[in-house]
């Protein structure tokens, strides 16, 4: 349960009142009367800022309206123990109100309780702020003997709604994780999509959207079960208790959660005119509840070994790196400091070499940075002990219906084993004695499945124990290390400085196209991280425009990292590609912004936008990509990309240097498997 919240929760059944207070939070003021309307459905009215939600005392439902439309019809809340509760089955509800101000704002909180008369309670809760364009909600069962469920949903219903604009209506599939290529799909009305986390349902014309996910992750994975018609919602689902073979890679089902008192993750309801601001501001209300891991140092520009040399990493060619860097890249940093990392494949190295390579950074003026997969064993032996403790790898597998559970090959770890952690104390202390300064964690998404049991026996679902490795790791690691993620899934995010927001990109225009589908659909992951990663940068092996798309890809992500072999071994070409390409001052400049560039449009499907924009002080940026064979023109509309420009606006195209004056709506012709990377100036 989120310590974020003041959560006041009443059985009065029971004869309990349970209150969980926090520091600088002002308690509510209790409103005793049970609020009601009159009339022939005994209607009680919920009321904060925008919403209105008008509660059926008689049926257990509710209609949830935003600026007086209706947006959720008959909404009702469900649990499965195991057999369903709505609160459509009880015959008494009591709403109580009280006055908020917590770190959303100022507000309102209504309590429903319901209940039959015997030993069972339900209490659905209601937030409803002053000034947000969204509202949050949880259910709970209060019982006088322990319950248990792996299925908690605070908003369900089956009731159809058409309050979107009839222009492009697109339903989002959000995955889970990013492992295996998997793409974001933002897929046309008419269907079903089952989203995971978060998901938006809007029209790409006018923009205008509804918003909903969860805003708590220390418990439950979350589901988005949506279906449509061509123009309406005729169906919703949010609730804690999804897993699938495919996306959350789960053999089990959920989980259990249990107790005399048991509670469904907080969701968000929001509705707003443009859908991209809507995943911000449902990313700003995560980040309330779980702030970011902060970073206060620059931007990490660096190096990855696994662009290019992977497994044939060695001291010698690491070495020979750093001192390319030092002297054919000298500027290519942030903050004074370029990052030097070895990624998979640094187990070649004595332990004398790798603190020799990071004092050969340092010489160099360099950070050094070395990656580990804290839940994930590359052994299947489980008699093999495990390095540095009196375990054995059998004692620290995580198992599912008593096998194995292997991803990717590698074997997942139980989070909550003392064998793991102290796996990864022994591996994060010889990285700290060493010197290393950044960490590359992969295949975190092992330590968030579903198993038989965990070490600790409090702990039933899987991001229950994917919390417990990652406080654990954070605790270790200390405050002065960056943690980067690589396979994880999306939440929680509070534990790491960034997240890669994609599977393994490296320098191909296909390959630049799918991580673009994920900045397409997943841009504002960076503001719950401190920065989105676009993966190495990999420049030999393709074309001029494929690296200057690559490039420009990740400079509108968040991290620069290259990837080629700039050993003395290395292809001549990526070392000419990068002094050309990676020198690029105002791309550079571009990739200092602590940033992710958001979409233009959003109707493409499960593939990438071409056009990308973000605003910095008086300078706007747009990025054009071309991933066809042909020549391209896009239309620029400044209307479109949200702008109000006077009679003309300057621009530069910052590859090619060339400089243009343009007025009203124009159009940029983009070369073949390129990109048009665009300035432009005296933006009003």
């Amino acid at each position: 349960m989120s310590s974020y919240f003041l959560s006041h929760r009443l059985c009065n059944r029971f004869g309990f009142l349970l209150i969980w207070m926090l520091a600088g939070q002002q308690i509510f003021a209790q409103t005793t009367a049970v609020i009601s309307s009159p009339s022939s459905r005994d209607i009680s009215v919920m009321q904060g800022g925008p919403w209105r939600i008008e509660y059926d005392l008689g049926t257990g439902t509710a209609d949830i309206l935003f600026n007086g439309k209706l947006v959720i019809a008959r909404a009702y809340a469900e649990v499965r123990l195991p057999a369903a509760v709505t609160s459509r089955d009880f015959k008494i509800h009591k709403i109580k109100q009280y006055s908020i101000h917590d770190g959303f704002g100022r507000g309102r909180k209504f309590v429903v309780e319901s209940s039959n008369g015997d030993d069972e309670e339900m209490i659905q809760t209601f937030w409803l702020y002053d000034d947000l364009n969204y509202i949050l909600t949880d259910v709970e069962i209060c019982s006088k003997k322990p319950v248990a469920s792996n299925f908690m949903s605070p908003l369900t219903s089956q009731t159809p709604s058409n309050f979107l604009p009839a222009g492009d209506d697109r339903d989002l599939f959000v995955p889970f994780d990013n492992d295996m290529w998997i793409r974001y799909d933002a897929e046309p009305f008419g269907g079903q999509v089952t989203s995971y986390e978060v998901s938006a349902l809007y029209d790409n014309v006018s923009r205008h959207a509804l918003v909903v996910g969860s805003v708590e992750h220390d418990v439950w994975k979350t589901g988005i079960i949506s279906t449509t018609s061509s123009n309406a919602i005729i169906s919703l689902e949010v609730f804690g208790g999804i897993t699938s073979t495919n996306i959350t890679h789960d053999v089990l089902p959920h989980g259990k959660i249990s107790g005399e008192i048991i509670k469904s993750p907080r969701i968000f309801i929001g509705c707003f005119d443009d859908w991209r601001n809507g995943l911000e501001t449902f990313a700003d209300a995560n980040a309330k509840i779980a702030p970011p891991r902060p970073w206060k140092k620059g931007v990490p520009f660096g190096w990855n070994s696994w662009g290019k040399l992977q497994f044939n990493l060695n001291y010698t060619n690491a070495i020979q790196v750093s001192d390319f860097f030092a002297k054919e890249l000298p500027n290519f940093k942030d903050n004074g400091v370029a990052y030097i990392c070895l990624d998979a494949g640094w187990n070649s190295f004595s332990d004398e070499q790798l603190m020799e390579f990071v004092l050969h950074c340092h010489a160099n003026h360099q950070e050094a940075g070395i990656y580990f997969t804290p839940f994930t064993a590359w052994t299947h032996d489980g008699n093999q002990k495990v390095n540095g403790t009196s375990w054995h790898y059998k004692d620290i597998f995580l198992y599912a219906n008593g096998q194995l559970q292997i991803i990717d090959g590698g074997v997942a770890l139980d989070p909550t084993h003392p064998g793991t952690q102290e796996l990864i104390e022994s591996d994060i202390h010889k990285f700290q004695r060493d010197g290393f300064k950044y960490i590359k964690a992969d295949f975190m998404t092992h330590g968030a499945l579903e198993a038989d049991h965990y070490y600790d026996s409090k702990v039933t679902t899987g991001i229950e124990a994917y919390n417990e490795g990652m406080k654990f790791v954070t605790k270790v690691a200390g405050k002065d290390m960056y943690l980067n993620l690589s396979i994880s899934p999306l939440f929680p995010a509070q534990y790491a400085n960034s997240r890669r927001i994609s599977c393994d990109t490296f320098g191909r225009i296909d390959q630049v196209e799918y991580m673009l589908n994920s900045l397409t659909y997943g841009w504002w992951l960076n503001r719950v991280y401190d920065f989105n990663d676009a993966d190495h940068m990999v420049l030999n092996d393709f074309s001029e425009g494929e690296n200057r798309a690559r490039i420009t890809s990740s400079a509108i992500t968040g991290i620069f990292i290259s990837g080629d072999d700039f050993s003395d071994a290395g292809n001549a070409v990526g070392k000419e590609r990068a002094e050309k390409f990676l020198t690029n001052t105002e791309v550079c400049n571009v990739a200092r912004i602590r940033k992710s560039f958001e979409p233009v449009e959003g109707n493409t499907d499960n593939h990438a936008g071409n056009l990308y924009c973000y605003k910095n002080g008086d300078n706007f940026y747009l990025a054009a990509f071309n991933f066809s064979n042909t020549n391209t023109d896009f239309a620029v509309d400044p209307e479109r990309l949200g702008l109000q420009v006077g009679e003309s606006v300057g621009s530069k195209e910052l590859w090619s240097g060339t400089v243009q004056t343009n007025s009203g709506r124009f159009s940029v012709r983009v070369a073949p498997q390129d990109v048009g990377f665009y300035k432009f100036y005296q933006v009003k």
